[in-house]
């Protein structure tokens, strides 16, 4: 089901569906990919409680081993509408004996999401109702339409770093998605803006560890036009298109985390920049999107 929230200047559908925001119109205009299936069948899904591949599709949990999927199992679960007003609405989703066969941790994920002026506000607030401290990782994935313009190509689009930075790309494997980050395919020196070029994409996403700017910018040649993303609780970036297909859009991916590794031990616990949370507490993750 979709539900609507909107104010003077946003129109936003979320479905229950994983809690996934499914359209963003912000005076009027489309800003967020509208999931043809064609180029991609998602819009802007949520990554947990894993980011990307798990090798072999498998992880041990206190020695047991679960069956675990690329992106984790939330972007596929139905969600409960927990309220809802004008401008802002909150998901709930709680473990199940479904779940549990797939993560062994008994939890709750509060996700809402408030428009305040040209502003997205979302909260991510995980309660872990377990004996044991829970352990995961988390993941946005909006695809941002572009270009927004008529008369525009994807080439007139950039991404903006509120700080520059220089970075070593590893390699994504294109058979099985994990990331070897022992062989650099890339490097950045004091990047400041990415100018959009499908040929960068031909080898997967683009992965930034240990981000410097916790603020990017999308935007067109005269910066007319785009949304800024704030992201101060996520040190990695992902920034992908499909490889294949010349696609309508760009992916701006912050992660607590990402796929394993090609020498990953399959021990879900040695996985990248885990977030723990102790039994009976709770952990808030934040950001922000805003358009203009």
């Amino acid at each position: 089901m979709l539900y609507t929230i909107k104010n003077d200047y946003l129109d936003v559908q979320i479905s229950d569906n994983g809690a996934e925001i499914k359209s963003i119109k912000y005076l009027g205009k489309d800003y967020l990919h509208n999931s043809d299936p064609k180029f991609w069948g998602r819009s802007a899904p949520l990554l947990w409680p894993n980011i990307g591949t798990i090798k072999n599709g498998t992880a041990s949990i206190n020695g047991i081993n679960y069956p675990m999927k690329k992106h984790g199992f939330l972007r596929d679960t139905l969600c409960s509408l927990e309220s809802i007003e004008n401008n802002k609405i909150v998901f709930k989703v709680e473990s199940s004996i479904d779940t549990l066969k797939l993560y062994p941790y008994e939890f709750k994920i509060l996700i809402s999401y408030e428009l305040i002026e040209k502003s997205i506000h979302s909260n991510l607030e995980f309660f872990n109702y377990s004996l044991n401290k829970m352990p995961f990782n988390l993941g946005l994935h909006p695809a941002f339409k572009v270009p927004l313009n008529e008369n525009e190509s994807f080439e007139d689009y950039k991404v903006i770093f509120d700080i520059p930075g220089s970075y070593n790309i590893p390699t994504v494997n294109l058979t099985d998605g994990t990331i070897d980050y022992t062989n650099t395919i890339r490097t950045f020196n004091n990047l400041k803006e990415l100018p959009l070029n499908y040929s960068d994409y031909d080898f997967d996403a683009l992965v930034f560890e240990n981000i410097l700017s916790h603020q990017i910018t999308l935007t067109n040649k005269d910066e007319s036009s785009g949304v800024v993303f704030n992201f101060e609780d996520f040190p990695m970036l992902g920034i992908w298109t499909p490889n294949h297909i010349k696609s309508p859009f760009i992916c701006l991916e912050p992660w607590i985390g990402c796929a394993d590794a090609p020498q990953s031990n399959g021990d879900f616990e040695t996985k990248r920049d885990l977030i723990y949370v102790e039994p009976n507490c709770s952990k808030t993750i934040k950001y922000s999107l805003k358009f203009f």
